[in-house]
């Protein structure tokens, strides 16, 4: 983040000597589809084996600021914050209260997901309605309240969408972009505790194996400068 704000500071002097250059300030809402953890589980089972968790579908929240440095090209910076849970229909993360649950934890499986990118915008058409086509890349941080380890990961995102104009001071913005972190697969927990179900004691190790991919589609305000 410290990256992209000093190039934020950087750029905006450049920017104000720019032809034809505009100001957007966009707060997005929307939905993100998909990411992928895979689980290494010695539990319940007589032999070990890996469990594949995906993400549940979740609302997002956001906020953009462009800088149209003409009126093709764009640069702009992203966050985008998703709330989610992970789905898991093996208790892959201890829900059962006694394993690695407290007794009475109810949000076990609470996942956020938060996202900053810095990318470059062509818009394809000029006029009122623009089409455009974005190339970033930034940072993912994914928390949460399973035993999986916290994790920050660079991601890249490739989006396109349209922009139209309703006046020369607002606009309206849909896109759909698709984000691929590449998670650290050396980043694990390793958890053990004591169940009636497993053959001495059970243990999940928690990480990610792969890219966790993901794809969002957002509406949003834009408020021009």
């Amino acid at each position: 983040m410290r990256r992209a704000i000093f190039f934020v500071l950087v750029l905006v002097p450049a920017v104000a000597f720019a032809q034809d250059h505009r100001l957007e300030l966009t707060p997005t809402v929307g939905y993100r589809w998909g990411g992928t953890t895979t689980l290494y589980a010695d539990a319940y089972l007589p032999e070990p084996r890996l469990f594949e968790v995906n993400l549940d579908t979740g609302g997002e929240l956001g906020l953009r600021l462009g800088f149209l440095i003409s009126r093709s090209f764009g640069l702009e910076l992203m966050y985008s914050h998703q709330f989610s849970e992970l789905r898991d229909k093996d208790g892959l993360f201890g829900e059962e209260p006694g394993s690695t649950t407290p007794i009475g934890v109810t949000d076990t499986l609470s996942t956020d997901v938060s996202t900053w990118q810095l990318g470059l915008t062509w818009h394809i058409l000029k006029g009122s309605a623009r089409p455009f086509i974005t190339v970033a890349a930034g940072q993912s941080s994914i928390t949460s309240d399973t035993p999986l380890p916290d994790e920050t990961a660079v991601t890249y995102g490739l989006g396109a969408g349209v922009k139209v104009d309703m006046s020369s001071r607002l606009g309206f913005l849909v896109e759909v972009r698709y984000n691929r972190s590449d998670t650290d697969t050396d980043n694990t927990e390793l958890v053990e505790w004591e169940h009636r179900d497993c053959e001495g004691t059970c243990e999940y190790t928690y990480g990610y194996e792969n890219p966790f991919d993901q794809v969002s589609l957002v509406a949003g305000l834009i408020i021009m400068f």
